[in-house]
């Protein structure tokens, strides 16, 4: 091989490369090792061309310099194990019954160089032999076995083929856990089932679940009635979900049944679906004005709130998956609103509507889910985003004379303080209201897989390039929300 010569001296009229010997590879860079025999020196570089037809003759450069041959002496190079050992018994452990006839799994290959012939060969480490000086294992640890890797198998950071040890190795060297105690806890509900028998197994989701047929059977959702002829019955189905606080700490298992409104049809099973809801920016201005009034921010939340929407159309829904209502072969005929259905969300916000209007409340013009109710003495606001209620005002007298008419007319949940609202936490104190996001940030970065990386300080590429010429522009109305 060529290597380039570099370094003072090299002008344009002597030789741009010197012939040498190749030796390897260097790790860490991208070089080759190379020896000089003239020199007798070891370098890494990265510019050589090879040429393979042609050998180093060593006697022959010796004569060309006047110097007598030098001995030579061989040692023994070990090579990394490329092919395992392709069984895991003891038989197989001295090759007897190998594939390979026993031949070693280490080759040792004598390379000659110029050096003293008394020096002693290097001896390779034999395959079986391992870390024990004494070259056996402990008496309490049953030997390593390995298996046979497959064809695809994945190289280490070294570059030599992983090893893959057997399955009853591996129970038999695993110390078992002993003095485990089970708490009782719904420990495999951390993440929803996939279905209805899965759920059914777990007594959390169950009870979830029997909670559910509850509301819905003392809400008078529905009746039991035969299916009229040329009427379809529309399916239901459980939707599971587990409800953390900002921690990601569990709060709740919730099972929610759902109708497959996806069936629904236009004009036959519904008309109108629109239901206005609270906008993040309305959120943060009721926040604004109770930090600056100094006034409380209350939250409640309405328990199945779909189910309390009077349905003006008639709508048939098949037996919930898991339960049977009534005699079997039956329909299920619905007076109020279930989840799932496209009219669901506008018809509990007409029945909410009607109850805050119904107690001198007035909705705002421009803000179709904002309610103001005031007197002489004090005012009273209330923002509603679906089933989430946030109350706020100076006087706390009328939060909780508002909380108690919510409650004789609908199943609510008084959950006090506003705490945390469409993935904003919110803290109240004397100094004032802080918004905070961690939760939801933490949330993004996990969905991406960046949840283990660094910060940064400047959200931007690093050395990147900026260029005076414009680009091409940017269309603002696709990174809208």
């Amino acid at each position: 091989m060529y290597a380039k010569r570099v370094g003072p001296g090299v002008n344009k009229l002597v030789d741009r490369s010197t012939p040498r010997v190749f030796f390897g590879y260097e790790p860490g860079t991208k070089g080759y090792r190379v020896f000089d025999p003239v020199k007798g020196m070891v370098m890494v570089s990265r510019d050589v061309i090879f040429d393979e037809k042609k050998a180093w003759n060593w006697g022959e450069n010796d004569r060309s310099q006047g110097q007598t041959a030098v001995p030579y002496y061989t040692f023994n190079v070990e090579f990394p194990v490329t092919i395992p050992s392709p069984t895991i018994d003891q038989d197989s452990a001295t090759g007897a019954d190998s594939p390979f006839g026993g031949a070693p799994a280490l080759p040792a290959v004598s390379i000659p160089l110029r050096g003293d012939s008394s020096s002693p060969p290097h001896t390779p480490i034999s395959a079986g032999t391992t870390g024990n000086a004494s070259g056996s294992a402990a008496p309490d640890t049953p030997p390593v076995q390995w298996a046979t890797p497959p064809s695809n198998a994945s190289e280490d950071s070294d570059g030599a083929p992983r090893r893959y040890r057997t399955i009853p190795n591996l129970l038999d060297t695993t110390e078992e856990v002993l003095g485990f105690e089970y708490s009782g806890t719904c420990l495999v509900a951390a993440e929803e089932p996939r279905s209805v028998e899965e759920a059914m197994e777990e007594g959390c989701w169950r009870k979830a679940m029997q909670a559910e047929m509850k509301a819905i059977e003392e809400n008078k959702t529905w009746e039991v009635c035969t299916l009229p002829v040329k009427h379809k019955a529309i399916g239901l189905k459980w939707v599971f979900k587990v409800k953390k606080d900002p921690d990601g700490n569990v709060v709740k298992h919730k099972a929610r049944l759902v109708a497959k409104g996806y069936a629904q049809q236009q004009g036959v099973d519904f008309d109108e679906v629109f239901a206005p809801v609270a906008r993040l920016e309305t959120v943060r201005v009721l926040l604004a004005l109770a930090a600056q009034g100094g006034w409380e921010v209350h939250h409640m939340d309405v328990k199945s709130a779909f189910l309390n929407g009077d349905l003006s159309e008639v709508v048939y829904v098949q037996q919930p998956p898991g339960f049977r209502v009534g005699a079997e072969g039956k329909v299920l005929k619905l007076r109020k609103a279930l989840y799932g259905l496209r009219q669901a969300p506008r018809a509990w916000n007409a029945r909410l509507d009607k109850e805050l209007l119904s107690m001198d409340f007035i909705r705002s013009k421009l803000e179709h889910a904002v309610y103001r109710r005031s007197n002489s003495k004090s005012f009273l606001i209330v923002g509603v985003y679906v089933d989430d209620l946030i109350i706020s005002g100076p006087s706390l007298g009328d939060i909780k004379q508002f909380k108690a008419e919510m409650m004789k007319r609908f199943s609510m949940s008084d959950l006090g303080l506003l705490s945390y609202y469409l993935g904003i936490e919110v803290k109240q104190g004397a100094a004032g209201i802080t918004l905070s996001q961690n939760a939801y940030a933490l949330k993004i970065l996990e969905a991406a897989g960046m949840r283990n990386c660094n910060p940064s300080d400047t959200p931007m590429e690093n050395r990147l390039k900026l260029s005076k010429k414009a680009e091409e522009a940017v269309n603002p109305i696709a990174y809208r929300v």
